[in-house]
């Protein structure tokens, strides 16, 4: 009887063991999950208002690699009018991210709202100094997130 205990004995340890193991396991991939997706909206929020019109085309790789949907058409069918207008004005602009939250994960899709201050120097308008609010729609594609929708709130107010 007592070696029948202990066999049963350890094998709910063994059991809770893996139980709490696959928690962890679930926990830390959660964590992962989002921190993928909120590093993905801060590069592409900052990617936005971070440009050099000598070159453009850094921008537009990142920004091309990172999205997908609506938003990627939308972005290359502007593209070449945007950044004709940042090099007839020499624009160079830069962003710093205040705030970002991200909502929770449901269905490989998430929204994610950043603040930035940004700067622009032109020649054009001179030197101003901004505050972008972005709400960003993400969804998983192929194990990485990538954003199909970008929303300037601060533009539709």
């Amino acid at each position: 009887m007592g070696v029948a205990v202990l066999v049963v004995a350890l094998a709910f340890s063994a059991t809770l063991a893996g139980i709490k193991w696959h928690r962890a396991d679930q926990v830390q991939a959660q964590r992962d999950d989002r921190a993928a997706l909120t590093a993905r909206a801060v590069g592409v929020a900052t990617s936005l208002f971070t440009y050099d019109y000598r070159n453009l085309a850094a921008t537009e790789r990142y920004l091309s690699g990172a999205a997908t949907g609506g938003f990627a058409q939308r972005e290359a069918a502007h593209d070449a009018a945007v950044q004709a207008q940042l090099r007839a004005a020499k624009a160079v602009g830069s962003a710093t991210v205040k705030e970002v939250s991200v909502s929770d994960i449901a269905d490989g899709q998430a929204t994610a709202f950043v603040v930035l201050m940004t700067h622009v120097t032109s020649t054009t308008s001179g030197s101003a100094d901004s505050v972008a609010y972005l709400h960003l729609h993400l969804v998983e594609v192929d194990d990485a997130w990538k954003v199909d929708d970008v929303q300037n709130l601060k533009a539709a107010s």
